[in-house]
């Protein structure tokens, strides 16, 4: 967490100096409350002012003395406000600079990090660590952080301060602290627990949203809202339940903490009048008087003793205290008690505070830890420091003798080796699961293999920058995604600076331009959320546009032509004609008509290659190909006698009705 402190550390610095600079006025101002108190208390006792007029008496000792004071104390008054305000502003700018690098950091985290991690963890749930979790992490930083410097700082200021009247006082305002600190540690131990599985539970309501939001068609076409309905209420209601433990949790804890508080006050105030009493005949340490009687007096204090009651006090027994005495080296006054008061209101109510620091750290500590998760997750695909670039060449691909699993004890592609030479087409086919698509994924190092080697050009990519690999690989993905963006921006979006001539060429290429011009706004139109204004074949001519765009050395085409009809196949295959000359190109098809035009089929089954050669050459032999292309060819011959027999139909029906 202390890195982030770095960029915002003079903010930080400025802030603590702020809340001490406001504690030094605060305690001030009440010192200055307590003097003008005993100055007023002084001048009625003395009675100098009595029967003397206003204007005359202010301009003369002790009310010249007390105005100034009073003025004083609305200068610290002004001045307080004034640091307030500044406190105000500079806790929430860095707060808010703070959570800005944390989440530029876990953002930039999300980016970088491997597939893997992505494979582990949910959408909804990083949404929620980079939006809520960082929230509570602020909310700790504003409210918690630095109200735990402010507490510090009255605490420390006002013992220092009471410690200069009288310091037994000054040890009894700590004796809350110990049990404070014993019975927080004690909570803390029940509530990060709670805190983490509602904080898990909160995630999977977000998941639940999301997914619901993401598949709503899916949800629509299958009329399954009640079960979607029931499914989110019943992650509402376990993340409820999970809540609401903590809430019990609280509910215990806060009474106690502000029962320890009103027990120490009421201590505190009684041990403060207590003073007061028994130290009202203790002058002043400027003054030297001899002894002092602590029998009470049966005349009221502003009354002078008659001359018996003189004598049968000085012939009654007395406990003399000097002005030195370790007892009570100091006198309290009234003025004292007002000090003792407002320093024990403004201890306690801080230290009462502290319940809501605890809660507000519990929620912090546990949405800290699920935050590091991500920035510290380690990464699935390490890149070497100041790896080169990948060198310019013909795209050709090596494997030699590739393993990889998602699981490292299940592999789904073993031993596989085979080698490319570079503008060749390489059709990849097998049944579903066989890891065609995971082969091209090692291509572009979305993982990394167990075992074996890949090299591009001669060069193993792991020791290629990730940058210049992937820039050099254009991928039209079975699943189109498109962004909420316009038309010509997600057409360009792995090319920023292409020119709108380079986004309609790469359209026409893809046959897209036709459609593109019939929307309401052309290349500018905005397309909805992952385009879902548009049909599928729609956003797979965009995405073949998009890889297009690019130029890489190497194309894989990841069953791209499969949501398109036969028509616009035909139409994109010519077109890729063009674009796939002096380039390599892998594309997982399962139609011969895709792929017998391939210089190379590659045959998996099982997560091993089973079969190699051309297309002609795997129709003679026996395997998975062969069959293949039966079924599908047997599939065509039925195809074309259904439409014979009905254009046979046709033909009688219409020769019948000339008859008639």
């Amino acid at each position: 967490m202390f890195r982030f402190l770095a960029p915002v550390r003079a903010l930080a610095a400025l802030a603590c100096l702020l809340i001490v600079a406001w504690v030094f006025v605060e305690i001030n101002a009440v010192k200055t409350t307590g003097q003008i108190v005993n100055a007023v208390k002084d001048t009625l006792e003395s009675g100098k002012v009595a029967n003397t007029p206003f204007w005359d008496a202010i301009g003369r000792e002790p009310l010249r003395s007390i105005v100034h004071m009073i003025v004083i104390l609305g200068l610290l008054v002004v001045l307080n406000n004034f640091i307030t305000f500044l406190r105000t502003y500079m806790n929430s700018r860095f707060t808010m600079d703070m959570v800005y690098h944390m989440r530029a950091a876990v953002y930039d985290r999300l980016q970088n990090v491997g597939f893997a991690f992505h494979d582990e963890h949910s959408s909804g749930a990083l949404i929620n660590r980079a939006l809520s979790d960082l929230q509570n992490v602020r909310a700790f930083l504003q409210m918690g952080l630095l109200l735990t410097v402010e507490i510090v700082a009255f605490v420390v200021g006002w013992i220092v301060y009471m410690s200069t009247i009288s310091r037994w006082v000054a040890l009894a305002a700590l004796l809350p602290v110990p049990f404070w600190i014993w019975y927080i540690l004690r909570f803390g131990r029940k509530m990060q627990p709670a805190q983490q599985a509602a904080m898990k539970a909160g995630d999977d309501v977000v998941t639940v949203l999301t997914e619901n939001v993401a598949g709503v068609h899916v949800v629509k076409a299958f009329a399954t809202e009640g079960t979607e309905i029931q499914k989110y209420n019943a992650a509402a209601n376990t993340w409820f339940d999970r809540v609401m433990d903590t809430v019990r949790l609280w509910r215990n804890f806060a009474p106690i903490i502000r029962g320890i508080a009103s027990a120490s006050h009421l201590t505190l105030f009684a041990i403060c009048a207590l003073l007061v009493v028994l130290t009202a005949d203790v002058p002043p340490p400027s003054a030297t008087l001899p002894t002092s009687t602590l029998a009470p007096s049966t005349a009221p204090a502003s009354l002078p003793a008659t001359a018996p009651e003189a004598a049968a006090a000085t012939s009654a027994p007395t406990a003399t205290i000097t002005a030195s005495s370790p007892a009570f080296p100091v006198k309290v006054n009234v003025g004292h008690l007002l000090v003792f008061g407002a320093a024990m209101g403004a201890i306690l109510s801080r230290l009462q505070q502290v319940n809501q620091i605890s809660d507000q750290y519990q929620r912090a500590i546990v949405s800290a830890r699920r935050f590091f998760e991500v920035l510290d997750a380690p990464s699935t695909v390490p890149e070497f420091t100041k790896a080169p670039d990948l060198p310019r060449g013909p795209g050709a691909v090596e494997f030699h003798f590739v393993t990889f699993g998602y699981d490292p004890a299940k592999p789904v592609v073993r031993d596989i080796a085979f080698d490319v030479p570079g503008g060749s087409i390489v059709a990849l086919v097998g049944p579903t699961g066989s890891g065609k698509s995971t082969l091209v994924q090692l291509l572009a190092r979305f993982y990394d293999p167990q075992n074996g080697q890949i090299l591009i050009d001669g060069i193993d990519i792991r020791k290629a920058s990730l940058t210049s690999l992937r820039k050099s690989i254009g991928f039209v993905f079975q699943e189109t995604f498109l962004f909420s963006d316009t038309v010509a921006n997600n057409i360009r979006y792995g090319h920023p600076d292409a020119t709108m001539g380079d986004v309609e060429a790469a359209a026409r290429v893809s046959q897209a331009h036709e459609f593109i011009m019939e929307l309401p706004q052309g290349y500018d139109t905005m397309l909805g959320e992952r385009g879902a204004t548009l049909s599928g074949g729609q956003r797979q001519r965009l995405a073949i546009a998009r890889a297009i765009i690019s130029n890489p050395r190497i194309l894989v085409l990841d069953d791209a032509l499969a949501a398109v009809d036969p028509e616009t196949e035909h139409l994109i295959s010519r077109a890729l004609e063009l674009v796939m000359v002096d380039r390599t190109v892998f594309i997982i098809a399962h139609r011969l008509s895709t792929v017998k035009a391939s210089d190379l089929v590659i045959v998996l089954e099982h997560g091993r290659i089973t079969q190699a050669g051309t297309h002609k050459e795997l129709l003679r032999q026996h395997g998975h190909y062969r069959h293949i292309a039966e079924v599908q060819l047997a599939y065509q011959e039925k195809e074309i006698l259904a439409k014979a027999e009905k254009r046979a139909d046709k033909a009688d029906a219409s020769s019948e009705e000339k008859k008639t």
